[in-house]
């Protein structure tokens, strides 16, 4: 058995990189060998140069890094590919290509999802189970993944199949549970609660699951954070960063100002992320709209598991939802697209006295951007929350009010 260090590693400099064995062929990351602070200032700078014709006397604000993050990564989505011998490999694509990685350590993925991966590979070959072939539409297993709730040491796991009877799923079940008791890296708990299949519908090489079936145990993790429980379905999106709610959440209560007595929107709610901290903070209602089903349940068991009172979940596509007019605050966090004509159209429809845009991209930001500013808005503050360290990408968030 593998003991448990006793004491955590030092946490690297800001002036520090990290070195990774992959590094350089696995797709993951692409910045590890830039210090953070590099790293960030060359973000702001980009971000500045898409967003300048908003931002007026305004600049980018960003929190000072203190250490290189690493191993913050709590949701782990590995492709699974045929070796040779037709049997499971998996990992992560190396960059700009469908060729396998197999990973053997990670600095960005929590520590122990990684060691589990490794585990669970081995599940997949001993058990035999036929990886899906896109080029001929041969095989059963598509991808292998899990989910850690870092804030309670809750961990989902499962695989993605083609559609169609899976005889092998108690067993993959039992076996997937049986590995996760060896494995032991960090310092932190982690349990597997419980064993999905999720099952996809299309034949491309899409990852993810559009219906999910427990095999075992929960079909769901807990998550506790900011003095909030939150349930997180395995179809339910959340931020994967286990800093979120200090990268992200916190700086934006914190950007809105005080919302004791205001009524509150949150367009693209998902589980309640946004909408349960506002109400928490005081909002005399908030409503929390959502198109997944799955993130509506989960909402809704939210709302009563923290006893919050004048929270409405309504499931409906954000652009043709019915909303409360004029608000006091609109909070959208869309997909990576960002809220393209129809979502900004809403927006404007609903006329709301301030707007927190949340962006996972600079450039679909500036769309949005272009169109509410020229509807009668204007940028109060943007920040960049570093959510993804060590890769381009970008999390960002625009308060807008109406002049």
């Amino acid at each position: 058995m593998t003991r448990r260090p006793t004491t955590p590693p030092p946490r690297p400099s800001i002036d520090e990189t990290l070195r990774c064995r992959h590094f350089g062929t696995c797709g993951g990351c692409s910045l590890l060998d830039q210090p953070i602070a590099w790293q960030l200032h060359d973000k702001i700078e980009t971000c500045t140069r898409l967003l300048a014709p908003f931002l007026g006397e305004n600049k980018i604000e960003c929190a000072e890094p203190t250490w290189t993050p690493r191993h913050f990564r709590t949701r782990l989505l590995y492709p699974v590919r045929a070796d040779r011998d037709s049997l499971s490999i998996v990992g992560i694509y190396a960059f700009r290509s469908h060729e396998l990685v197999r990973i053997e350590e990670c600095r960005t993925q929590d520590l122990w999802l990684t060691a589990f991966g490794r585990a669970a590979e081995d599940v997949l070959r001993e058990l035999r189970l036929r990886p899906f072939r896109p080029d001929s539409g041969q095989g059963t297993v598509k991808a292998l993944w899990a989910r850690l709730a870092s804030g309670t040491g809750q961990v989902l796991a499962g695989v993605v199949t083609r559609p169609g009877t899976f005889p092998q799923g108690p067993d993959l079940a039992t076996a997937l549970q049986d590995a996760a008791t060896k494995v032991h890296a960090g310092n932190e708990r982690r349990q597997l609660v419980g064993v999905v299949h999720s099952i996809s519908d299309r034949d491309d090489e899409f990852l993810l699951g559009d219906r999910h079936v427990p095999l075992r145990g929960q079909d769901h993790v807990i998550d506790r954070r900011d003095g909030l429980t939150f349930k997180i379905s395995a179809g339910s999106f959340y931020q994967v960063h286990a800093d979120a709610h200090e990268l992200l959440y916190r700086p934006a209560l914190k950007m809105c100002g005080d919302v004791r007595g205001k009524h509150v929107v949150d367009g693209y709610g998902g589980v309640g992320a946004f909408g349960l901290r506002f109400a928490k903070a005081g909002a005399a209602s908030v409503t929390i709209v959502e198109d997944n089903a799955a993130a509506c349940r989960d909402a809704e068991h939210n709302v009563k598991a923290n006893e919050l009172k004048n929270v409405t979940v309504v499931r409906a596509p954000f652009a043709g939802a019915k909303l409360p007019t004029e608000p006091d605050l609109l909070v959208v966090d869309p997909p990576r697209t960002g809220l393209q004509a129809q979502g900004v159209a809403r927006v404007l429809a609903a006329r709301p006295r301030r707007i927190l845009h949340v962006a996972c991209a600079a450039e679909a930001l500036a769309h949005d951007l272009a169109q509410l500013t020229s509807s009668g808005y204007r940028v109060v503050t943007v920040r960049m929350c570093d959510l993804f360290p060590h890769s381009e990408h970008v999390e960002l968030l625009a308060l807008l009010e109406r002049a």
